[in-house]
């Protein structure tokens, strides 16, 4: 990486641990501004006040939907889109859980309905929102995620394919990245998320196709950047 590249702008900053405080989403979130990453990711009853922290930055808002099982119906996803639009248009990325137990079941009609159909509602509320579909590789064979992968290059509104969730059984993989663009290569943009600790994963994936990244440490990995580039 080159040393004016802005490293702070792949990251969507998260902490969306089950047991975290109030008191660490406040700290994490006034480091992560600190830092001007690019988006900011917590347990969304503390929305509210991240759109208050943010109001004067650039910084955007990323929601899970129906995060972290996907399961839900639909309808329900839609909703939950209706009401995180509702509240703000900083509230920009929409990290959407597809349903892992139709994959699993081998429903592909079920899988492709549901893809089109939330990823087109958010285009057709607002064409600025961003998409992402998260596949949960970590729970796929090679041979799903290759076809998840076809099923998304055929849907236009869907922005990036997100490895995981990051509750899944293991961390998101270069071979999984692998799998990922010998279908899509250039058509989607691909974020990992999902046991990203270390700015030398961060330049692994990069140089395997990947834009952006959901990580708890993006703000000490911009720091291992800076001091790497500072050494040279």
């Amino acid at each position: 990486m080159k040393q004016n590249f802005e490293i702070s702008k792949i990251f969507d900053s998260t902490i969306l641990r089950p047991d975290v405080t109030w008191n660490e989403i406040a700290e994490f979130v006034d480091r992560s501004i600190q830092y001007k990453v690019r988006g900011i990711a917590v347990p969304w009853y503390g929305l509210r006040y991240v759109l208050q922290e943010t109001a004067n930055t650039e910084i955007r808002i990323v929601v899970g939907i129906d995060f972290p099982f996907g399961y839900s119906p639909v309808e329900m996803k839609l909703k939950e889109i209706d009401y995180y639009m509702s509240l703000s248009k900083k509230i920009t990325d929409f990290d959407v859980v597809i349903n892992i137990s139709a994959v699993k079941s081998a429903n592909w009609n079920y899988v492709k309905e549901e893809i089109n159909t939330i990823s087109q509602y958010i285009k057709d509320k607002d064409d600025n929102r961003i998409c992402k579909m998260i596949i949960e590789t970590c729970m796929l064979s090679e041979v799903e995620i290759k076809k998840i992968c076809e099923i998304i290059l055929e849907c236009p509104e869907v922005d990036y394919i997100k490895t995981g969730t990051g509750f899944g059984p293991r961390s998101t993989t270069l071979d999984d990245v692998k799998t990922i663009r010998s279908v899509v290569d250039d058509k989607k943009k691909i974020k990992v998320s999902g046991g990203i600790r270390t700015l030398k994963q961060v330049e692994d994936f990069l140089k395997a196709g990947v834009s952006l990244f959901g990580s708890s440490s993006a703000t000490q990995i911009i720091d291992e950047f800076h001091t790497k580039q500072r050494g040279k």
